[in-house]
Parts: C-alpha cells; structure tokens; sequence
C-alpha cells in the first residue's frame, strides 16, 4: 500500500487559505474524516504533533496519526498558497501537507507509508512539481505518479 493509492480527488486541496498549525490539522481531518469522524483524526494527529514537530523541512509536513476508529488508512494532501508555521528543524514555514491517520493497530503498514512520502518529500524536484501543479486535479494527477514509480 502507497500514500498515493489512499488519495482520491477529493482528498487532495490545492490553494486553500490557512493560517495556523492548528487550522492545517483541522482541515485535513475534515479531507480524511469518514463520516462523524473529524474530531477523532484530528485528535490522533494532533497527539502525534505533541511529541515534535512532523515538518520534515523544505516547506514539506507529514502530519500522522493513528485513531481506533478507523477501520482502513485515511490520507490528504494540501497545499497553501502561503506557508505557515510548523516548528521544522529548518525553520521555514510549511506550504505541502501529506497526512495520514491509520487504523491503531496498522503499526508496520503506518510505518510504510510515512516512509514512502518522506522518501519522496527528500527530492526537491518532486516538491517542485508538487508546488507548480495548477490546481488540484493537477495536483492529485502528480500524486498519483507516485504510486507509477515506486
């Protein structure tokens, strides 16, 4: 399983104004969320953004969680127009957002996910056209590439 076979059009939010770590969160649970279940995404995140900072730097967050609600992985991408802050190591402000909330006992599959996207996230090309992309079906078509070259 791959971050790019969890994301459906809807899931993925080009240009979306925001202003804080608190607004981003809430919002993507709001993409991710089955039915009722906002709150509890945002919950799990928002813990896991507890113990440090998801920023993984280069204006990129990998904000994740994992909630007993879900009964399958749930992920969204966002991108805002302008950057927020985000407490990375390389204190700039974060514009790309790759979330995702698992099931609570997906232990290894949380884990390979969160590594397939910061895998990606390291290569400043891929951020590039990820920032470039014109509006969010552009965006969702070059996050479904990801899934293409594995």
């Amino acid at each position: 399983m791959r971050f790019s076979d969890l994301l459906t059009p809807d899931s993925v939010v080009a240009d979306q104004r925001l202003r804080s770590r608190g607004a981003v969160l809430e919002a993507l649970a709001q993409l991710m969320a089955p039915p009722g279940q906002a709150l509890a995404l945002l919950e799990a995140m928002t813990e896991r953004e507890g113990l440090g900072s998801t920023a993984l730097g280069q204006g990129f967050a990998l904000p994740h969680g994992r909630s007993s609600v879900l009964e399958r992985p749930r992920a969204a991408f966002l991108r805002l127009p302008q950057a927020v802050p985000f407490g990375a190591a390389d204190n700039r402000p974060v514009d790309l957002f790759a979330a995702i909330v698992t099931p609570s006992h997906f232990t290894a599959e949380h884990l390979s996910l969160l590594a397939d996207v910061a895998t990606r996230a390291a290569e400043p090309a891929t951020l590039a056209r990820l920032r470039a992309a014109r509006d969010a079906s552009a965006l969702y078509a070059e996050l479904a590439e990801w899934g293409q070259h594995a």
